[in-house]
């Protein structure tokens, strides 16, 4: 009896805790389009569509607007190969509709805290597998070639060997 009443308050936790979460949820969708033109227009290398935005958080402007806070996860493409995985902090007036800068947050009331307690999430990964995968090739490729096909093309002298061997003509 005891482990169903114990299911039975799990279950009411979990489905309470996921609840909050939802009822907490920030509408960024506006932000999301504003952001990704905004990048294309900053970042020369930025992956159109990449943006992904989390922990958002809404704060009242001076002028009684609303400004959303989110930490942006975004992909920046150099050359083709090398994929840079960044996080940055971007704010969003959503009564405007616009991309709001650092220095013009900077006097609303907890954008301060905001941006000190998610200063450890930002930061910026290089992926390398790609690169590390085409310099593999490069140094395969020609090795397989090496030992692989040049043993078995035509060789005139395995060809002509035993026909020398034959007629005991001096080598």
């Amino acid at each position: 009896m005891w482990q169903k009443g114990l299911a039975l308050v799990t279950a009411l936790f979990l489905a309470l805790g996921i609840s909050n979460t939802v009822l907490a949820a920030v509408d960024t969708s506006d932000m999301k389009k504003a952001l990704d033109e905004e990048l294309q227009g900053s970042h020369y290398d930025y992956k159109k569509g990449s943006v992904e935005l989390e922990n958002a958080k809404t704060f009242t402007g001076e002028e009684g607007n609303e400004i959303i806070g989110a930490i942006a996860e975004l992909d920046t493409v150099r050359d083709g190969i090398f994929v840079t995985v960044k996080r940055e902090i971007h704010f969003y007036d959503a009564t405007k509709g616009e991309m709001l800068s650092n220095n013009d947050v900077a006097q609303v009331e907890g954008v301060k805290e905001y941006i000190d307690a998610n200063a450890n999430n930002l930061k910026q990964k290089v992926v390398y597998w790609l690169p590390m995968l085409l310099m593999l090739l490069i140094i395969a490729i020609p090795a397989v070639i090496l030992y692989v096909v040049v043993p078995r093309l035509y060789s005139t002298s395995d060809y002509m060997n035993p026909i020398y061997e034959k007629n005991n003509n001096p080598q």
